[in-house]
């Protein structure tokens, strides 16, 4: 468990981590769709505002350990994929002149979660403060202003629940990738964006039929 006895906590809207231009702000099926719906986006429109983070190198399998979540093959390569970024770097959702996410009430879980991260630590804990641990992320440690000694105590409770949540969301989006990579790897699909993305959407078509 997290040698953390207490975490503090209040975001300061200081954008540092929305403008971080080595920070990725990782994407699952469902933070996609919940975009989609919010903008009412096409199937062009949600390619625009999404980017494919290609590798430089083959991921070791010790490198696919470390990744909250999983590459996807394109027609590029394996990639990450990510909320759009500007030329400077900031996510193409931060408005800089009024310091606020244009997609707040939509955000991906990435950032539903900042600063924190979260892993299964006991499957069969009844309580959520047995079963998950929570921690300040390595990207929090360097940059956000909101936490430290100053900042009040979270309310952990709240925020391992968001984090059961999210964590249920990457395993569903998992097994997608995971899906996805094998039928481009059998050759039964061809590895383009436009046709993951129709995957995305036919899933929200189920949804709505069911």
């Amino acid at each position: 468990m997290s040698e953390e006895k207490e975490f503090r906590f209040k975001c300061k809207r200081c954008g540092s981590c929305c403008t971080d231009k080595n920070t990725i702000v990782n994407v699952t099926y469902n933070d996609i769709l919940r975009i989609k719906e919010a903008l009412g986006l096409n199937l062009d429109e949600i390619n625009f505002i999404l980017s494919f983070y290609i590798f430089e190198k083959e991921p070791t399998e010790e490198d696919k350990k470390k990744m909250v979540v999983s590459p996807v093959e394109t027609e590029r390569g394996k990639a990450f994929v990510g909320l759009k970024k500007t030329p400077d770097g900031s996510c193409y959702f931060y408005d800089k002149n009024q310091k606020k996410c244009r997609i707040y009430k939509a955000r991906p879980n990435f950032c539903r979660t900042f600063p924190f991260s979260f892993r299964i630590y006991d499957k069969t804990a009844k309580k959520l403060e047995k079963m998950i641990e929570i921690k300040y992320t390595e990207k929090a440690k360097q940059y956000c202003q909101g936490i430290g000694e100053e900042a009040p105590i979270i309310n952990k409770k709240k925020w391992l629940k968001l984090g059961k949540v999210t964590l249920e969301d990457l395993n569903k989006n998992y097994y997608i990738i995971q899906k996805w990579n094998k039928a481009v790897q059998n050759k039964e699909m061809e590895p383009n964006v436009s046709n993951f993305l129709r995957i995305i959407l036919n899933i929200e078509e189920k949804r709505e039929k069911n």
